[in-house]
């Protein structure tokens, strides 16, 4: 369960992520919500928000690597 969360949006307004603190394993949280299975964890909410900022891309949510392909390099 995630308290204190978050909701992270794109350009268009639509949330497709969500930060918070997951009480059950103690560490902050990062859930793409295209795909809930792709959760991330953080040991600060300060570093979840930088691994946001810098790991994923704000307009599909998912991480850099899944949406980089070879014609992207």
């Amino acid at each position: 369960m995630m308290r204190e969360s978050t909701a992270m949006f794109n350009r268009s307004g639509k949330q497709v992520a969500a930060i918070g603190f997951n009480e059950s394993h103690g560490l902050w949280q990062i859930v793409v919500l295209q795909r809930e299975e792709l959760e991330f964890f953080c040991p600060t909410r300060e570093m979840a928000f930088a691994a946001w900022n810098e790991e994923f891309d704000p307009e599909s949510g998912f991480p850099r690597t899944a949406t980089t392909g070879p014609a992207d390099s």
